[in-house]
């Protein structure tokens, strides 16, 4: 165990360092869009896509709602074995794991990763570079997405946070008190989510190896924090993910729309690889 975590705070370290490799790799992905490109226009494609990611279950396939069934099916599986493995993470505890909880806890942190993805827009602006634009653009709607549905789902639902005592079948739905916030994990959201969109953009395998395992290690770190039980941070993760791709998928498909309807205009989403 000692020399996983070992390895895990290698692992994050590498990737604060490589953070400015990461957008610099974005920010080399420009295009030549003729049309000027305004905060007001952004701001429209972002509220379009958050419509259409939001509403995206009416027009779900079946195998959509398949890999749905499954995530709710591997949710509710780990429901029976959350207890044992609260008590597995807290008796585990180590200075390593106490320095990777951090990391964990601040990359899915809104005092983190709100500045980023404003910070990564506005950069993307100063230097004219699409590619860092679009990804800060991403990363935003991502964290808006959390708020629109995260933060009411765990209002409604009013689960207990396993710290309280009260276990993990304990819920006092509509209550605002931070005890009873615990589904789901927004934490999880963010990482995945913002990690997803950060990989997709720099499309380097390297990349997508640091930020897909910050994700997996802030999720983690929810439950040895004692903030979130075991299902609560499969769900976040699974949406953040499922989220951010359905944003990506939608934004590519309307600059290719784009770039069609004016053979003058390249979309500057070409740059980029949209495979799952």
């Amino acid at each position: 165990m000692r020399t996983i975590l070992t390895y895990g705070r290698v692992l994050l370290a590498a990737s604060l360092i490589l953070s400015p490799l990461c957008l610099a790799e974005a920010a080399a992905q420009t295009s030549p869009f003729e049309s000027p490109r305004t905060f007001g226009d952004d701001a429209s494609a972002a509220w379009d896509a958050l419509g259409h990611t939001l509403s995206s279950p009416g027009r779900w396939d079946s195998s959509d709602w398949l890999l749905a069934g499954l995530t709710v099916g591997g949710a509710t599986g780990a429901v029976f074995i959350e207890e044992e493995f609260r008590e597995l993470m807290l008796n585990n505890r180590s200075g390593t794991a106490d320095a990777l909880e951090r990391v964990g806890r601040l990359y899915g942190s809104p005092i983190f990763t709100a500045p980023l993805s404003l910070a990564t827009y506005g950069l993307g602006a100063a230097f004219d570079s699409d590619g860092l634009q679009d990804t800060g653009l991403l990363m935003t709607e991502v964290l808006l997405s959390a708020l629109l549905v995260q933060q009411p789902v765990r209002i409604g639902v009013g689960r207990a946070r396993p710290a309280t005592g009260e276990g993990h079948l304990s819920f006092q739905p509509f209550t605002f008190g931070n005890d009873y916030a615990s589904f789901i994990s927004g934490h999880s959201w963010s990482s995945f989510g913002m990690s997803n969109v950060m990989a997709r953009q720099i499309d380097r395998w390297w990349a997508s190896v640091v930020l897909y395992s910050l994700a997996g290690v802030t999720a983690l770190s929810r439950t040895y924090a004692d903030k979130h039980w075991l299902s609560d941070i499969i769900l976040g993760s699974v949406l953040g993910y499922a989220v951010s791709t359905t944003l990506w998928r939608w934004h590519n498909d309307r600059e290719t729309g784009l770039a069609e309807a004016d053979q003058g205009a390249a979309a500057r989403w070409l740059t980029v690889s949209f495979s799952i």
